[in-house]
C-alpha cells in the first residue's frame, strides 16, 4: 500500500506525542513493506512568499520526505492572532502535482496545522481516501488543547471564545521565527534564560464580541467555517480515546461521519501481559512527570503535596530544567534522558497524571503501564480507557483523601499490544475505508 502522512515534521524541530507517533507509526509501516511518505510544514522564505513543496532529505530510512515551504502559520503555542492569515489560498496544482507524483493509496492526516484546505479539496477530487487522527483538537478550536483561563471550553466553543482564546496568541513574526530551521538549536538556551520559575498561567479578561471590530469578527467566522469545511473533507475518523470522540462528536457541525475509537502507541512500548499493583500502605513517594504547567494538572499536584505535607510521603516532580518554588515535600528532579525514562519508571510507587485539559490520549501513562508502574489519572485523560474506574478520579484532593485514610490496594491485570500489532490495525482501518 502506498501511504502519505501528514504531520508536523521530526524531532527535533517538532516534538510530543503527535510528532512521536507519526513517525514511530511510518517507520513501522516500511518495515512491514508499505511504500510511504511524509508531507510537513517546513520553512519560511522570507525572500519568496510563495508556497511550493520540495522533497527534502531522507530522515527514516525508506521514507520519502516532502516540506512544505511557506506553509499556513503554526499556533502551536495556542490562540490565532492573525485569523486571515490561517485560511490563504494556493493554487490546486501544488498539491494536485505531489498526488500525481506519489500515487496515495491513502492519505493519514495528523494534525491540520500549517496544511491548506485546497490539500483535502484535491485528494476529494482525487477520489483519495483521507483518514484524520485526533492528536488535538485544533480546527475545532484556535487552541490545540481547548484550555483557556483555567478550563476546557469544548462545551462552550462559540465565536466569543475563539475571539478571547486568541488574546495571548503569538503574532505572525514570531510563529515564523518558531519555523526557522535552526530555532530547535536554541530553544532550549532562550527556555533557560527566559523561564527561571514557575509562574502560573496567565489568565486574561473575558471580553465581549462588541470589544472586537466587526471585521475581526467575520474573519474568525470565516476561519472557524474554513475549519469545518475540511473536516467534512475527511473520509474516516481515528479517535485515539472516548474522550477525543465526545469532544468531536460535540463541536463537529457535519454530524454524519465514519470512525472508529482505538488507542494509540508508540515504538516504546514493549507489549504483552501486564500487572500492576497498588498498595497506598506502602506508598512512600508520589510522581508527577510533564510540563510544569497548570493545563498539564502540575499546580494541581502541588497543591496535593502542600495538603498533605505532615505525612511521611516525598512528592517528586519531572519535567523542565528551571527553577521553581515548591514546597518543603516536593523535590524537582527536572527533565530526564529518554534512555533513563525505564529507571525513572521503576523507582515509581506511584505515578499521578493530573491533566486539566482533555487530553486526546497520553502516551505518560501507557507507558507507566507498560513498565508496571500503579498510575492514578484524571479523568479528562483520554487514556484512561485502559484503565480500571477505581484509578481514575475527578478530583484529585478529595480521591487521594479518601483512597489515603484506609488500607487501598488496587490490582490491574491487562495486555498491552505492540506497536508493530497497532500499526496492523491502522493499516486495516485503511483497507476498510
Amino acid at each position: 500500500m502506498r501511504i502519505l502522512h501528514y504531520g508536523l515534521g521530526y524531532q527535533p524541530e517538532r516534538t510530543g506525542g503527535l510528532v512521536k507517533y507519526a513517525t514511530d507509526l511510518m517507520e513501522e509501516q516500511v518495515k512491514q513493506g508499505h511504500e510511504v511518505a511524509y508531507l510537513f510544514p517546513g520553512r519560511i522564505n522570507i525572500f519568496n512568499s510563495s508556497t511550493k513543496i520540495k522533497e527534502s532529505k531522507m530522515r527514516i530510512t525508506g521514507v520519502t520526505s516532502f516540506e512544505i515551504i511557506n506553509s499556513l502559520p503554526l499556533a502551536v503555542f495556542g490562540g490565532i492572532k492573525n485569523p486571515e492569515k490561517f485560511q490563504s489560498k494556493v493554487d490546486h496544482s501544488i498539491y494536485s502535482n505531489l498526488l500525481d507524483y506519489f500515487r496515495p493509496d491513502v492519505i493519514h492526516v495528523h494534525s491540520l496545522m500549517g496544511i491548506h484546505k485546497e490539500f483535502f479539496e484535491v485528494c476529494t477530487e482525487k477520489k483519495i481516501k483521507i483518514i484524520y487522527t485526533s492528536h488535538d483538537y485544533f480546527g475545532l478550536s484556535p487552541n490545540p488543547t481547548f484550555y483557556f483561563n483555567g478550563k476546557s471550553w469544548d462545551e462552550e466553543n462559540d465565536l466569543n471564545f475563539w475571539l478571547n482564546v486568541s488574546q495571548g496568541a503569538l503574532g505572525l513574526k514570531k510563529i515564523k521565527i518558531l519555523q526557522i530551521p535552526f530555532y530547535s538549536n536554541i530553544r532550549d538556551i532562550i527556555k533557560k534564560f527566559k523561564k527561571r520559575s514557575f509562574q502560573k498561567e496567565k489568565h486574561f479578561k473575558t471580553m465581549e464580541n462588541d470589544d472586537f471590530s466587526i471585521n475581526y469578527q467575520e474573519s474568525f467566522k470565516e476561519l472557524i467555517n474554513y475549519y469545518q469545511g475540511i473536516f467534512k473533507l475527511v473520509t474516516f475518523f481515528h479517535f485515539n480515546s472516548n474522550i477525543s470522540k465526545k469532544v468531536f462528536e460535540r463541536n463537529l457541525v457535519e454530524k454524519n461521519f465514519n470512525y472508529e475509537v482505538l488507542p494509540i502507541s508508540n515504538s516504546t512500548i514493549s507489549g504483552g501481559k501486564k500487572h500492576i499493583e497498588l498498595d497506598m500502605s506502602k506508598v512512600k513517594k508520589i510522581t508527577y512527570i510533564g510540563q510544569y504547567a497548570e493545563f498539564k494538572g502540575f499546580t494541581d499536584f502541588v497543591d496535593l503535596a502542600k495538603k498533605f505535607k505532615d505525612r511521611d510521603i516525598t512528592f517528586e516532580v519531572y519535567g523542565e530544567n528551571i527553577d521553581i518554588n515548591l514546597p518543603s515535600n516536593v523535590i524537582n528532579k527536572r527533565r530526564f534522558l529518554p534512555l533513563e525514562k525505564k529507571k525513572v519508571f521503576k523507582n515509581t510507587e506511584l505515578l499521578i497524571v493530573p491533566s486539566r485539559w482533555k487530553e486526546t490520549f497520553g502516551f505518560l501513562g501507557l507507558e507507566a503501564l507498560d513498565n508496571n508502574c500503579p498510575i492514578l489519572v484524571n479523568e479528562n485523560i483520554g487514556m484512561k480507557d485502559l484503565v480500571s474506574e477505581k484509578l481514575i478520579f475527578s478530583n484529585l484532593n478529595i480521591f487521594f483523601k479518601n483512597i489515603s485514610s484506609n488500607s487501598y490496594k488496587e490490582e490491574l491485570y491487562l495486555t498491552i499490544i505492540t506497536f508493530p500489532e497497532h500499526t496492523e490495525q491502522i493499516i486495516n482501518i485503511y483497507k476498510k475505508i
